[in-house]
């Protein structure tokens, strides 16, 4: 029942704007109508629904981030069984009412229209999470993104692309959750996935298609790669600058950078 009336809402709020623009343009030429020429009447039309959308934005937004501290509240690190604790079926409410926030055109997420700016930045601080300076997160989408965002912490010029920061494990049915730390200038690329209770140091890097397991630690200027991760290996390159005596710190410093402006 719940999710049918969740359901219902969304459907009638991706329909909103027009339905409110229709009736404050009805009202605002119900009087005299016809002193307006076609093209007066589009341009007010055009007018209305441009001012309807943000308006209907900040109720959606109002009521997704409303619903989630309600219903939700301030998670914590613990362990949640699903036969034990209400947890579970509180998150599972709160997820039925994120369809409302597809009331775009094409039924697209609000959140797909802030992808990789800080409004989206804002957005995940104002659910909880720790959020940095010049933090690039989700620029080409996400499925899916932050689950327990408070449990997030991600620091100074960290970039997050299409990955998944997840704080929770699901086992036998104990549900844990626990922190995640992104680094400082750290980068999750293209179908990475950080687990519960994992770390990336800093400057460190998940390259594409990359599993860090739950409570594993990616040290400062290393890069993983692997389902689960392996550690990165020397390239010839970096062999032959070891053999003539430089550091080997400074070629992971340097395929690092390579990778941060890919």
């Amino acid at each position: 029942l719940w999710s049918t009336i969740c359901i219902c809402v969304a459907a009638v709020t991706s329909r909103l704007p027009l339905v409110l623009a229709l009736l404050t343009m009805g009202a605002h030429c119900r009087e005299n109508w016809y002193s307006y020429s076609i093209f007066e009447l589009l341009a007010w039309s055009v007018l209305y629904v441009l001012c309807m959308y943000p308006v209907v934005l900040l109720a959606v937004l109002s009521i997704d981030l409303g619903s989630k501290w309600l219903i939700i509240g301030l998670r914590v690190p613990g362990s949640h069984s699903w036969d034990t604790t209400d947890y579970n079926q509180r998150w599972q409410l709160y997820l039925s009412i994120a369809p409302i926030r597809s009331f775009a055109s094409g039924e697209h997420d609000f959140l797909d229209f802030f992808l990789g700016s800080q409004y989206l930045v804002w957005y995940y601080r104002a659910l909880g999470a720790k959020i940095g300076k010049q933090v690039c997160l989700y620029p080409n989408g996400a499925d899916p993104k932050m689950t327990e965002p408070e449990l997030v912490t991600v620091k100074d010029g960290a970039c997050i692309d299409d990955a998944s920061l997840i704080a929770h494990l699901n086992t036998k049915g104990v549900f844990t959750l626990n922190h995640l730390l992104v680094g400082e200038r750290a980068v999750m690329r293209t179908s990475s996935r950080l687990q519960q209770s994992a770390v990336m140091e800093r400057r460190s890097v998940l390259l594409e298609h990359t599993l860090v397991l739950p409570a594993d630690t990616v040290k400062t200027n290393e890069w993983r790669q692997g389902w689960p991760a392996g550690r990165g290996v020397l390239d010839d390159d970096d062999e032959a600058s070891e053999e003539n005596g430089e550091n080997r710190k400074g070629g992971i410093n340097e395929t690092h950078s390579l990778l941060w402006c890919a």
